[in-house]
């Protein structure tokens, strides 16, 4: 495998793990008489489905769209049948009902309003994304600053004959520190489950679904450039320290903390991967950043 020596960070790119399943609804006017509304979630996931729930609003405070869709996913959120598989959120008066696990997609997957004589008004049940399995393309993430992993799990070791017998080691994944000088909004919204407004405006999502995804890069070394995978890896909110300007610029990065289980992968649990190139995987080595290379046990 030649010389382990390494001293650089770069070609950082990760692959979002499957697609959940999102599904929209947008209330067009508020409540203007109180009443009650049913908002039905129809889903193969959701134990009696179509499943119908009341949502109790008030002319005085619920007047507007945004007001009736956040009471509306309060109520969809605290009910056990439709949470155990789904999250509300809304931005606005758009409510998105997301899959909270990745899977095939669900063509039954449909949220409905009876407004009765409330004056609530709302579009039509629209498909944002279908749910799909696997990982998607690698996206490209420039500015890779520093990447530390940390090997999670236990070791046991059996006593017998009056020494140590054997020594068993739980291999947990990872916990990590992701450090880039920039995570473009675009990266951040899908993999924390936030959303980006009509405006421009990078909102965080208090109930937004994190996405998992692969995360891919290159460590140089003195002899040949080694390429990893981490294959299942979830990030929380990132750090970012802003700081007045000194007599010195100092640029503020982007910290995310990861934890990076291991993936069933051909009967295996496997965290990650690393490649080098040599006489005989070229042509893997070269389409490593194409799609997220899947391990191939003779």
């Amino acid at each position: 495998m030649g010389n382990k020596v390494t001293y650089g960070l770069e070609d950082v790119h990760i692959a979002f793990k499957g697609v959940a399943q999102v599904e929209s609804i947008e209330v067009t006017a508020g409540c203007s008489t109180d009443g009650e509304i049913t908002v039905t979630v129809t889903s193969a996931a959701v134990a009696g489905s179509p499943l119908g729930v009341k949502v109790a609003l008030a002319a005085e405070s619920h007047a507007t769209a945004t007001q009736v869709a956040s009471a509306v996913c309060n109520t969809l959120n605290n009910n056990a049948a439709i949470s155990e598989d789904f999250v509300a959120s809304n931005v606005g008066g758009v409510i998105k009902l997301t899959a909270k696990v990745v899977a095939a997609n669900d063509a039954t997957l449909a949220i409905a309003f009876t407004p009765g004589a409330t004056g609530v008004t709302v579009g039509a049940s629209t498909a944002v994304a279908a749910g799909a399995t696997g990982w998607g393309v690698p996206t490209a993430i420039p500015g890779a600053v520093r990447f530390t992993p940390t090997a999670q799990g236990q070791e046991s070791t059996f006593y017998a004959d009056n020494g140590p017998y054997f020594v068993v080691t739980a291999n947990n994944g990872y916990t990590a520190e992701l450090e880039m000088a920039l995570v473009p909004d675009s990266v951040l919204v899908e993999m924390l489950g936030w959303e980006i407004d009509s405006n421009g405006m990078m909102v965080e999502i208090a109930s937004g679904v994190p996405k998992r995804f692969a995360l891919l890069g290159q460590v140089e070394g003195d002899d040949k450039n080694r390429r990893f995978v981490y294959y299942d890896c979830q990030a929380s909110r990132p750090a970012k320290e802003e700081k007045t300007k000194g007599e010195t610029i100092e640029p503020n990065t982007d910290v995310l903390n990861l934890t990076i289980f291991p993936i069933e992968i051909g009967g295996k649990d496997i965290p990650k991967g690393v490649m080098e190139l040599s006489a005989t995987n070229t042509a893997a080595y070269n389409a490593f950043f194409d799609a997220v290379y899947v391990p191939v046990f003779a």
